[in-house]
């Protein structure tokens, strides 16, 4: 089922070009844009994004990586070095001197007055006995070595993690595809066709609105409609190929309202069970049809499937489809 919440954000990329990650000064990457238009009933937008994504509906441009804690989840992890045999982060890089005698030590325990003495041998030194070289000197075990150890650094949780152990989240910005573009048509197409039946009827039509039942949470519905008057109150969802899972949860919150639950396909095919369903219940599916009217036959399939391919491939190819209703 597409939402309303989802419908309100894919048709806001009819006139906005993309949707961007968004990064604070903690790190945390975020779609806030996007989340404007979505419910708090809705996945997060980042979830929503992808899944659109995965059907064709959105395309997902890649920008860049962020990285975050695996103990926390913080984003935004920072970057550091530390001593690769006791792991502190306290290890500056440092000039070192090493005396023919075998002594190494940093350069100030060298350094006298008039020149240099090895503090090891006490042998005056010149510039050409000693060997200067650069390495990172541990302030917690005093160990040497030349290269640090890598680590992301958690300023949440302070954990510190080899680079390999973070969690890595790609972030990517996100348009319409042309073929999102005909299938948010198709969705818009189905609402409008079900307003345009409610308001031959005589009854109060509204869109992408909000019902609360007496007794349970408020929830968006495409479609509202009502006759005071008579007492009828019929709530509308539109999905590509109703599913159980999602058909049974709505018919209970109608019932909860105090309203006629009907459901739209919009691809012409209901899961088998759902067609079942509306034989037992007080229960409404209809069908858009290619010619962008609505009717009371549809097909049924034996499973709903996650759409992960071409969104336009035909039913028959993904799924069997036994019979017509």
């Amino acid at each position: 089922m597409v939402s309303p919440g989802e419908l309100r954000l894919l048709e806001r990329l009819i006139n906005a070009d993309t949707f961007e990650p968004e990064i604070a000064d903690s790190g945390a990457v975020s779609y806030s844009t996007a989340g404007q238009y979505l419910d708090d009933t809705d996945d997060a937008p980042v979830t929503v994004l992808e899944r659109f994504a995965t059907r064709g509906v959105l395309a997902d441009e890649f920008i860049s990586k962020v990285y975050s804690c695996p103990e926390c989840t913080t984003e935004g992890v920072q970057y550091t070095t530390v001593c690769p045999a006791c792991h502190d982060p306290h290890a500056v890089e440092t000039t070192l001197v090493e005396h023919a005698c075998g002594y190494t030590g940093q350069e100030a325990e060298f350094e006298t007055d008039t020149g240099y003495r090895c503090p090891d041998c006490n042998d005056e030194l010149t510039s050409v006995d000693i060997e200067k070289k650069r390495r990172y000197v541990c302030k917690e075990c005093s160990e040497q070595f030349q290269t640090p150890a890598d680590r992301l650094w958690c300023r949440e949780c302070t954990a510190r993690m080899p680079p390999r152990e973070a969690t890595e989240n790609v972030l990517y910005r996100y348009r319409l595809t042309h073929d999102g573009k005909q299938w948010l048509d198709r969705q818009k197409q189905a609402r409008q066709q079900i307003v345009e039946l409610f308001e031959e009827r005589r009854l109060e039509t509204t869109v992408d609105t909000t019902v609360a039942p007496e007794d349970g949470a408020t929830r968006s519905v495409h479609v509202l409609a009502e006759d005071s008057l008579m007492g009828e109150r019929r709530v509308v969802a539109i999905h590509d190929t109703p599913a159980l899972e999602t058909v049974d949860p709505f018919c209970a919150f109608a019932g909860a309202a105090d309203a006629h639950p009907v459901v739209i396909t919009t691809s012409g095919a209901v899961e088998a069970a759902v067609a079942t369903r509306a034989t037992e219940i007080d229960l409404t599916v209809l069908a858009l049809t290619d010619q962008g009217t609505l009717e009371a036959e549809y097909e049924t399939v034996d499973e709903v499937r996650p759409q992960t391919d071409g969104l336009f491939q035909r039913l028959s190819a993904v799924l069997e489809i036994p019979g017509r209703r």
